[in-house]
């Protein structure tokens, strides 16, 4: 995701969004640094979730992705309601959704980072895709 570098914050916004939606996936990070093999598996599987996951969330009415560009581990969203309620909504579901980008960029407004690891599975994704469409409804 290209977002300006121009702020502390930016090295923190992927972190946290790892922290916040899949923390398991840290450790297998980890673990993988012994070998690149593994370590390719690991990104491979990050990157696929990631794309399913903006591809779920992007058929729902209103959300796009905020920028035109290749991702790897993060999509940036615009969304069609405010994101500290989309997010608030999704963590009554016990959802972590992701990062509200307008809170660090508020020129970014209605704006949502997401990702999702290795440790992510196509069902978790739906009921995410599903819970964030029954809250835009």
């Amino acid at each position: 995701v290209h977002v300006p570098r121009n702020k502390e914050t930016f090295g923190m916004i992927g972190a946290g969004c790892v922290r916040r939606l899949a923390a398991p996936g840290v450790g297998m990070l980890l673990h993988t640094r012994r070998n690149a093999e593994g370590l390719e598996r690991v990104a491979s599987a990050c990157h696929a979730n990631t794309r399913r996951q903006s591809q779920l969330l992007c058929a729902l009415p209103g959300d796009e992705p905020l920028f035109d560009r290749p991702v790897f581990h993060e999509q940036a969203l615009r969304l069609p309601r405010p994101t500290a309620q989309v997010l608030e909504a999704l963590a009554q579901a016990d959802i972590l959704g992701g990062w509200d980008l307008g809170r660090d960029y508020p020129e970014l407004g209605q704006s949502l980072l997401i990702c999702a690891t290795e440790c992510r599975t196509e069902d978790e994704m739906q009921v995410y895709a599903d819970q964030l469409a029954r809250i835009l409804g």
